[in-house]
């Protein structure tokens, strides 16, 4: 094993063994690296510090000191030259390698469950990639909606975010009658919801949200109500955030701060007759008026 424990007195690197604990020793330079996380179920996390190669030392600082299972090797499965620098976080330096390193370790119970809502408050300046729970397909990144499809993964640059999600989505279906179709209306929240209505005249949905500071997120068909939408709480614009569609519905997430009435108001609704029949009724005229212009000038 080529692990070597580092001495700092001083600013001055010594060869010989001991660790000296200072408020935050900085020895190399600062890494070239990114940084992979896959988040359990149960709140842990396995990281992975990817460093680039480097002809300089480059320190590299843990997320948590509370880790366990270290490994730290080169992308061949070797064992590099390294040393360990102590202070307020704990870091590893890492002597010139033409190698990646990867520098890996586990954490226990850093994601937070409250209120059914998982949250991490994550500090870290460098490029960050989550690899979330296979049933997190809803995040919230800093109170922004991600709706991750089939991917499992967010990336973060910088990296100061308030990541957010639940396991096994709460899901509130609405259908909607009108005419001869029903539209489904599906709401994604841990909110109370009451009170659902859909207004074709003033072409909008409304319903009673019955706590405050909770995501309501809901995937509204487009042939039921067109975006863009206005959101209104008792009366009062309010935040709102198109963040996804398919080109059939419009992923609409909000965050009422207090409790009330809420109205989603489109540009169009559903019209009075089948879009179809809209569609045979134009046909019919193009047909009438192209005969009658060729019959007058006959």
């Amino acid at each position: 094993m080529k692990k070597i424990i580092l001495g700092i007195i001083l600013g001055v690197l010594f060869s010989s063994v001991g660790t000296v604990f200072a408020q935050q020793a900085t020895i190399g330079n600062p890494p070239t690296q990114v940084v992979k996380i896959t988040v359990g179920e149960d709140g842990s996390a396995h990281v992975i510090h990817v460093v680039e190669p480097s002809i300089q030392p480059q320190q590299v600082t843990v997320i948590q000191n509370n880790f366990t299972n270290l490994q730290i090797k080169e992308e061949n499965g070797y064992i590099p030259q390294y040393g360990e620098v102590s202070g307020n976080v704990k870091s590893f330096m890492l002597f010139p390698t033409d190698k990646k390193t990867l520098i890996e370790y586990d954490l226990k119970n850093v994601v937070k469950l409250k209120d059914g809502m998982w949250g991490w408050d994550y500090v870290y300046l460098a490029e960050t990639k989550f690899y979330l729970p296979e049933d997190a397909n809803l995040v919230f990144a800093n109170g922004t909606p991600i709706n991750l499809a089939e991917k499992r993964g967010v990336n973060c640059h910088g990296c100061q975010v308030k990541l957010e999600y639940e396991l096994g989505q709460t899901e509130i279906l609405k259908q909607v009658q009108w005419q001869d179709k029903k539209f489904d209306v599906r709401i994604i929240t841990l909110a109370d919801i009451s009170s659902f209505k859909f207004d074709q005249p003033n072409k909008k949905i409304t319903f009673d949200v019955n706590d405050e500071n909770k995501y309501v997120t809901l995937i509204i068909p487009l042939e039921l109500l067109w975006n863009p939408y206005q959101v209104l709480l008792n009366g009062n614009t309010t935040l709102d955030n198109e963040f996804y569609s398919d080109g059939k519905t419009m992923w609409l997430g909000i965050k009422p701060d207090k409790t009330g009435t809420v109205e989603i108001i489109g540009v169009s609704a559903v019209p009075e007759f089948p879009l179809v029949s809209l569609l045979i009724f134009g046909s019919a005229m193009v047909v009438v008026v192209r005969y009658k212009n060729k019959f007058s000038l006959r």
